[in-house]
């Protein structure tokens, strides 16, 4: 390894970043998904854009997580699935005790607190119970939780597993219990349009500003036109190709669409693809273990394909 070293350092910066991206393109050809998904985490963590969304539950998506979970005593047992940090802060502040946050990283756990302290949020140590594990791997607590939520977790479960996910999250539930998650669902309306249409569409309309909230309005909806329906997933590579193959008319645009294309960067470096379903896709999962009970979107932003949906488990 000192000898590689040497090497490295008499070689030029370009080349060095070259040698870096081969790297990372092996790297990604041999890690499994949810390798994949802890480099990505770990490495990007929540520090920015917490409180843009659709990437974090807006003010109003965690009135509705309140409404569903708390009751007159809070006194149920709660288990977080991620550290999503609003939601961390919404339990906290809620009044709950002893919640269990899961979650494969306990650098993503920490890098959700500091994004809290960014903000001014300190949560209680003394009520969070840190579970180190994937999800599907979780300790077999059976009927443990009256709760059990998550923030947008099917995206981070491949869609071969997600049987499997929701029959794990059902055999912790107490009998009664429910899962509460904001659900994404691929908007078909873009299966046939243009890419450069849609591109477009957001660069000339009457309000367009090279703002965090537009890119990622075009950036879900290239990942909607451009997912492989076998798959049921994305190809951050692919987006990106559409946006640098768009010809801009000035330099406003231009700035726009890097911006964009440097916000999918992280996962297109180590081939981590978007997880990205129709309606249909998801019912067919969770209704094998859960019966839907409510399904209600917030009034903050445009939010009709990130409903919260409110699983019941099945007796």
């Amino acid at each position: 390894m000192r000898l590689i070293y040497s090497i490295l350092q008499w070689l030029s910066n370009k080349d060095l970043i070259n040698i870096r991206r081969l790297i990372t393109e092996i790297l990604a050809s041999k890690l499994p998904h949810h390798e994949q998904s802890k480099l990505f985490w770990d490495n990007n963590g929540y520090i920015r854009n917490l409180r843009i969304s659709p990437a974090n539950p807006s003010e109003d998506d965690l009135r509705l997580y309140k409404k569903y979970l708390t009751d007159e005593k809070n006194n149920k047992k709660v288990l977080l699935l991620g550290s999503t940090p609003l939601l961390r802060h919404l339990l906290s502040e809620a009044g709950f005790k002893n919640y269990v946050v899961a979650d494969f990283s306990f650098t993503a756990i920490e890098n959700s607190l500091q994004a809290l302290n960014k903000l001014g949020i300190d949560l209680e140590p003394e009520n969070e119970t840190w579970l180190k594990s994937e999800w599907l791997e979780m300790p077999n607590l059976p009927e443990s939780f009256d709760c059990i939520m998550g923030d947008m977790v099917f995206t981070q479960i491949e869609p071969s597993k997600q049987p499997l996910f929701v029959k794990k999250i059902s055999s912790l539930l107490k009998p009664r219990g429910n899962f509460i998650g904001r659900m994404y669902i691929c908007n078909t309306n873009f299966d046939y349009k243009d890419p450069k249409k849609i591109i477009e569409e957001i660069l000339f309309s009457e309000d367009f500003e090279n703002t965090t909230e537009q890119r990622f309005k075009l950036l879900y909806r290239l990942r909607d036109r451009l997912r492989d329906k076998k798959t049921q997933t994305t190809s951050p590579h692919i987006i990106i190709n559409e946006i640098l193959q768009y010809k801009t008319q000035d330099e406003k645009e231009l700035d726009f669409l890097r911006w964009a294309a440097k916000m999918v960067s992280g996962r297109a470096e180590i081939g981590l693809p978007f997880i990205t379903q129709t309606k249909d896709e998801i019912t067919d999962v969770i209704s094998k273990e859960f019966l839907l009970e409510a399904s209600t979107t917030a009034s903050d932003y445009s939010s009709e394909y990130f409903p919260i949906y409110v699983l019941h488990k099945k007796t």
